[in-house]
Formats: structure tokens, sequence, C-alpha cells
């Protein structure tokens, strides 16, 4: 996962604290589907706010609250989702490590900082294709399943419902297919910018993602399989981590690495080879 690696869209990498990784994700040998309101960005975890569109003349829009359909909508189709979140290479690869360890997913340092304990944590490294099998095999209860990287981009607050209706309750639509339908409808022609969509400083992220749909109360687990390609340390990953998950490990086909930071570049730790 680091030598003449030139497919940038062979591996996904997931950021997070070593106790998780030993205690749940590696024991286990599942990846949890989040909430999608559980999430840092203000987007997703905030309700959204729909405007009203017609173009009928007969409609009247002051028979809808529009407290009450925009807080309904944004329910519908926030309160059921689930998401599990990745870091992707950046294209093209070389296949030199030597100028391509800047454009690799697991060594991005806000993300250590961020998500993986500041640097003690582990960046888990998956087969991209291994991975999707698991998903489509596991998670058609829960379809529609959505998936891709996401898109990065600002937008002002002032709305053009007529450029574009991602945020707009279509009221002839509503009228026609009803309330326990028109939320799919709306999911499936927007979902690009309501799931797949953030503001420029989320660029650095490369973020990928996988989307599904529960009513239930319960966890969506997704039991990973072969997809595990390999673990990264990080700087400040203490010893006794490490060893506890070359333990776990062992004997499946698991690559381990570590990175080390000399004054302001990040390098492999070779001399570490299968920490042992």
């Amino acid at each position: 996962m680091i030598i003449n690696v030139t497919d940038h869209t062979k591996y996904l990498y997931h950021y997070t604290r070593a106790e998780t990784a030993i205690n749940y994700i590696l024991k286990d040998r599942t990846l949890r589907l989040s909430e999608y309101t559980s999430t840092n960005d203000p987007k997703e975890t905030k309700a959204w706010r729909f405007s009203f569109f017609t173009t009928s003349e007969d409609l009247d829009l002051s028979d809808y609250s529009h407290e009450d359909m925009s807080a309904w909508l944004s329910s519908k189709l926030k309160r059921d989702t689930r998401l599990i979140c990745f870091s992707q290479d950046t294209a093209p690869l070389s296949g030199n490590h030597l100028e391509d360890i800047f454009k690799r997913g697991f060594c991005k340092p806000r993300m250590w900082a961020q998500y993986a304990d500041n640097h003690t944590g582990v960046c888990l490294v998956f087969d991209r294709e291994k991975l999707q099998q698991q998903v489509v095999a596991q998670l058609k209860p829960y379809a529609p399943i959505l998936h891709g990287p996401v898109r990065y981009g600002d937008h002002g607050i002032a709305e053009d419902i007529f450029a574009d209706q991602t945020f707009t309750i279509n009221c002839d639509e509503l009228e026609k297919y009803g309330q326990d339908n028109y939320p799919l409808i709306h999911l499936l022609r927007h979902h690009h910018k309501l799931f797949f969509e953030k503001m420029s400083d989320w660029s650095a992220e490369s973020e990928y993602r996988w989307i599904v749909f529960s009513k239930a109360n319960t966890p969506i687990y997704l039991r990973y399989r072969h997809a595990l390609a390999g673990i990264v340390f990080g700087e400040e990953t203490a010893e006794e981590h490490k060893r506890e998950i070359a333990t776990i490990t062992g004997g499946k086909s698991v690559e381990l690495r570590g990175l080390k930071w000399k004054n302001h570049s990040p390098w492999f730790d070779f001399e570490r080879t299968g920490y042992k």
C-alpha cells in the first residue's frame, strides 16, 4: 500500500482512535455506520430550511405551514440516514512514494489531529473494490445505497429557487405524489448536493462516503471481511497499541506501517517492518 501505487482509486482511509480500532473495529471486524446528524459539519447536523415552489396558479401555498413543512422534510431526509466516511488519495499518483506521500490519504496531518486522537490513533486502509462488494452484499435492506466522493464548494445564503431546487419543496410534486412519497423523490433528485457536497474548507479531507437509510433505532454494522489492506500508525501511537494491533491482525495479510515526522516532512517508519 506504499510502494509503486499508481491507482488513486484503489484504497480508502478511515482515521480513528487506537482504542476504538482495537476494542471494536478490529476485534469485531466491523465498521459502524453513524447517524448523519452526528457529524461535525453544521450543514449536516442542523435542520435544513426549505423554500416553496409551484408553477400552478390554482395551488394556494398559504395552505402549507412553511415552518412545519420545512421541519418535516428536513427530518425525513436526515433522521433515517446512516453514513460511513473515508479519505481518498489525490490524483495523479506516480508510483514513486518519495513524491506521492503528500497525496496519500493516510498522510493528512489535520485528519490525524482531528479524527485519530492527535496522532496517537491509527489510519485503517481499505481496498475500495472489496469494501464495495461487502456493502452491496450486506446493506441491500437499507436501500437506496448512495456512494461517491464528496464535492466541495461555497454557496451564498441567497438562493435562486429556479436554478437550484435542492432546498426547495416542489409543491406541484408534493400534491401529485403525497407526503408519504415525496421525500424519496426529492432525495433521489438532489442527493448529490444534500449528502455529497461540503464547503471548500473541508476539501483537504478528500472524502468518500457511503450512505444508507434505516428506520430502526439500532446501529448498522458492516463486516469488512477481507477488505482491510493495511494499518498506518501515527507519530505518537503507543507501542502497546502497536503490539496489540499486530497481534490482532497477525496472519490476515494486513500490512502495518508507521508515519514519522522529520523536521517539516512526514516519512515512513520502514525500520519497523511488520511491527512484530
